[in-house]
């Protein structure tokens, strides 16, 4: 027997559906039984950020439903959440295109120094889109997405500053350096790419000075 919420005849009006993909901003439809799409204008692969495994939970055709996953996708479901958050954060600043921008920058930077330093990316970039937003909507985001209870108190630490076991306090220190490489960015945007100076010890991490000075060269 196929699962109800898969069997076409009982989807109603909203099984299809446009999301905005979290790495561009472009639109892309989804059908509701899609575990994956591809952006037709970006090429970033993203998950669908209405599926819901909360029904696994009960639900008797949950082996044959989780079953039929990509294995990776099952393994990797809370690094997959950060595509779903960098949508909710677009979906809740609605058209305030300032802070949109700025989430997206930050995540990207804080992409780049999370990828060389090996840090845990579920935590780095979810906090990296939620840092615009003050703390009451950022955990309300976190319960309507039903993010595990560990890595939601390890994002919010993250965004409180508080530091935590090892694994926190580098995620703390990335989403640190990448804010402040797109502050640098938005000076140089802003027609002081000449002025611009910083130094290595200005940073938290590594990588970030490497990132920093990637990013400011590519606006002179």
């Amino acid at each position: 027997m196929k699962c109800p919420g898969q069997d076409t005849q009982y989807w109603q009006a909203d099984a299809i559906f446009d999301v905005t993909c979290p790495a561009c901003g472009k639109t892309v439809e989804f059908f509701k039984d899609d575990t994956l799409r591809k952006c037709h204008h970006c090429g970033h692969r993203f998950m669908n950020p209405q599926m819901d495994f909360g029904c696994a939970a009960y639900c008797q055709y949950a082996e044959q439903c989780i079953g039929d996953l990509p294995p990776e996708l099952i393994a990797q479901k809370d690094d997959l959440l950060k595509d779903r958050i960098a949508v909710a954060v677009k979906r809740h600043l609605k058209t305030d295109f300032t802070r949109i921008g700025q989430a997206s920058r930050v995540a990207r930077h804080a992409d780049q120094i999370g990828r060389k330093a090996a840090a845990n990316m579920a935590v780095v970039l979810s906090a990296a889109y939620l840092h615009v937003l003050d703390r009451s909507a950022a955990e309300a985001i976190l319960a309507e997405l039903k993010a595990p209870p560990g890595l939601a108190q390890a994002v919010l630490a993250v965004l409180a500053g508080d530091g935590g076991d090892d694994d926190t306090a580098v995620a703390a220190d990335i989403v640190a350096d990448a804010v402040h490489i797109e502050d640098l960015e938005a000076r140089a945007k802003a027609g002081q790419g000449g002025a611009i100076r910083f130094r290595n010890d200005e940073f938290n991490t590594p990588a970030a000075g490497e990132v920093a000075r990637q990013v400011l060269a590519a606006l002179l």
